[in-house]
């Protein structure tokens, strides 16, 4: 038949997972588990011989199987061992009797512990976790696997040993009607019993108040009483079910106010005087024979046993799923209300505001009783009514928006700039949203001033590097401007003659116009480096920038005595960057590297500037000179703000190079050459690949 134990609310679960029957030693609490298993056995043993109807061999009610069950649940599987070890003397102990056989004895310890062993095998491999009958579901399993199942199974075990053995009276589907029946019904019983006192025992919030504690006992006292009463009748004139009837109130006051725990001690209250009372000749269940007698208190305490356990199963579980609720509504007002952030929540429907935070009352200037009721049109937090209908239409379509920038205001008009985070929920059965708004217009405000600074500090040192050409450029200016005085006054010359030849004052005409566009050309560039515009990205070829850049810097290559030396990759990919930024850029790094090759011979300052495709398709610019080169510890320290080698330097070409460069979501970086000098590369995305990087670039 089968084991359980008076479990004292201990977690034996560990070890579950872990692969090995015997692999380790067990712990304390196992021990503890096995002793209580053989001391629960061995008392179940004799409550069943006591409540059996004679001269059967099977009891009405059965507890040492449900013990059993209960103590295997309670334990890790790969202790089960132990467990069933510790019942295997408690069995003999309870069942050595005269007139039993020892092998009838042993027959019914193995269809006892196959019993135990399918409910709580298929139990633990359904669920891969402790059984606590804390859910509805929990309690079906139980009931399925637990309750039926292996008993079903069980009982052709233990009847076929019975009649193999040849011990006992009664037709086999009789014998194994009852058996079934008495392991049903004691597993109903007691399994729940122990484990949800288990539970009660293990959870540390399990205290009671005190009239919860009264209200308990006085149920289950009058459970007692009427019990006695009602099973203590002599119903031999004839049965008188009406009398069953009373008891229902005090059953379904246990399962509605007192749980799994207070209706399974009133069950087994019933239970035992109405078996008690059967077997003496006395209630409602006293039939023709035993046997009817013995199917019939059966019947009746499973019939009543398994809907008022449910009952109180689906509502304990109710009440857990309600305190739950209620204890997250109470975490999230108090979250709600203590948030650094505006919150808010409104109505789906109709964008009526239904709460606001402490801080949103304070970003906004309205009270709660101003804002609630009222929509934010109404509220006028919106300039633009089309900017709300907009926001509104993207939340009634998307389930949440995560930092929406929105230009907001206040009660008093001042503008705010906040980043919104939205979330669709539901509360109290009412779409609602839930807007968080952060405060980023100081933010902001500082982000404008860094960056109209950063364009301050770039445009001036875009000045300081065609201060620093102005020579060249001064000589590059005046090359075509004598080309035009001197074509010019040849004109005029040509103009005195009797008959001037036109062919050659076309001729003239022709190179004054290409020394004007050549002069005007250095101008417009000047004016679009001296120029300080919002940054424009554009589609630019690379080999151009590079060209246009070298035009510029001829005169000072020129003064500077510096060969140059180009290499131009047809195959290099167009970039999406602002022309001006990018020439200033390669201008300051020409002018590093021949300012590096100063102290060169003339023969030796050698510049040389690439561009090429590298393997991931961006572009890359490589500016070479063959000067003194860069000690390996400043490879990086050189780009740092204010660093610099140079006596009259400010430190900040690199810098701002570098800076204008990573806000084209690009790179700059410099290495030592193999022989002599350095290289400093740029290297940019192509187009295709930064389509939509408007947004991402910073402006410089």
């Amino acid at each position: 038949m089968r084991t359980g134990a008076m479990h004292q609310g201990l977690d034996l679960t560990d070890g579950f997972d872990r692969p090995g029957v015997f692999a380790s030693r067990p712990p304390g609490p196992v021990w503890l588990i096995a002793g209580l298993t053989g001391v629960g056995y061995y008392l179940g043993t004799k409550v069943g011989f006591a409540l059996t109807f004679q001269p059967h061999a099977v009891s009405t009610l059965w507890p040492p199987n449900a013990v059993l069950l209960a103590a295997l649940l309670l334990t890790a599987p790969r202790y089960w061992w132990l467990v069933l070890l510790a019942a295997f003397p408690a069995h003999l102990l309870g069942q050595i009797q005269g007139s039993v056989p020892t092998l009838q004895v042993l027959a019914w310890f193995a269809s006892n512990c196959s019993e135990a062993l399918i409910g709580a095998s298929c139990i633990w491999y359904v669920r891969r976790a402790p059984l606590r009958l804390k859910s509805f579901g929990e309690f079906c399993g139980f009931i399925g696997f637990g309750a039926l199942l292996a008993p079903f199974l069980s009982s052709f075990l233990d009847i076929g040993l019975l009649k193999l053995i040849g011990w006992g009276q009664g037709e086999f589907w009789s014998l194994w009607e009852m058996r079934f029946f008495s392991n049903v019904l004691a597993s109903i019983l007691l399994v729940p019993l122990i484990l949800v006192w288990r539970n009660h025992l293990q959870d540390a919030r399990a205290g009671q108040s005190p009239a919860h504690v009264f209200e308990a006992v006085f149920v289950v006292l009058c459970v007692l009483i009427v019990s006695a009463v009602v099973f203590k009748q002599d119903f031999s004139s004839g049965p008188d079910s009406a009398t069953l009837f009373v008891m229902l109130p005090f059953l379904l006051w246990a399962a509605v106010r007192l749980g799994v725990r207070g209706t399974s001690m009133a069950l087994l209250i019933v239970a035992v005087a109405s078996i008690w009372a059967a077997i003496h000749g006395r209630g409602p269940f006293v039939a023709g024979s035993p046997d009817q007698s013995a199917l019939t208190v059966q019947m009746f305490l499973i019939v009543i046993s398994i809907p008022l356990l449910l009952l109180a199963a689906i509502i304990e579980e109710r009440g857990r799923t309600q305190d739950a609720l209620r204890s997250s509504e109470e975490r999230f007002a108090k979250a709600f209300h203590s948030s650094p952030d505006a919150m808010a929540i409104l109505r789906l429907s109709d964008g009526h505001v239904i709460d606001v935070n402490d801080r949103w009352q304070l970003l906004f200037g309205y009270s709660r009783q101003e804002a609630i009721g009222r929509t934010t049109t109404s509220l006028g937090l919106f300039d633009d009514v089309q900017t709300r209908a907009g926001l509104a239409a993207r939340i009634e379509k998307e389930e949440h928006l995560r930092d929406l920038p929105l230009d907001l205001r206040t009660k008093y008009g001042t503008a705010l700039k906040v980043l919104m985070t939205a979330e669709k929920t539901e509360m109290e059965g009412m779409p609602c949203v839930i807007s968080i708004l952060r405060d980023v217009t100081e933010q902001r405000r500082v982000e404008q001033e860094a960056a109209e600074q950063r364009r301050h500090m770039t445009h001036l040192t875009r000045v300081a590097v065609l201060g620093q050409l102005s020579g060249a450029l001064a000589h590059e200016l005046n090359q075509p401007l004598t080309a035009i005085l001197s074509n010019a006054q040849a004109a005029q010359r040509f103009l005195m003659r009797e008959e001037p030849d036109l062919d050659e004052l076309r001729d003239i005409l022709k190179d004054i116009v290409a020394d004007d566009k050549r002069a005007g050309e250095v101008i417009r560039r000047l004016r679009a480096l001296l120029g300080r515009g919002e940054t424009q990205l554009d589609h630019l070829n690379v080999n151009d920038i590079v060209e246009e850049t070298l035009t510029l810097m001829h005169g000072e290559l020129v003064a500077r005595h510096v060969s140059l030396h180009t290499e131009y990759d047809e195959a290099v990919p167009e970039v999406m960057a602002d022309r001006v930024q990018l020439q200033q850029v390669l201008l300051n790094l020409i002018l590093n590297a021949t300012e590096a090759m100063s102290e060169k011979p003339s023969d030796e300052r050698v510049l040389t500037v690439r561009t090429a495709c590298d393997e991931a398709g961006r572009a890359k610019i490589s500016v070479s000179d063959s000067g003194t080169g860069i000690a390996p510890e400043l490879l990086d320290t050189m780009f740092q703000p204010f660093f610099t080698t140079k006596e009259q330097g400010m430190g900040l070409g690199l810098s701002i190079s570098r800076n204008i460069i990573l806000a084209h979501a690009g790179a700059l970086w410099a290495e030592r050459n193999p022989e002599v000098g350095a290289t400093l590369h740029i290297q940019l995305p192509a187009c295709h690949a930064e389509e939509n990087s408007d947004d991402a670039i910073r402006e410089h």
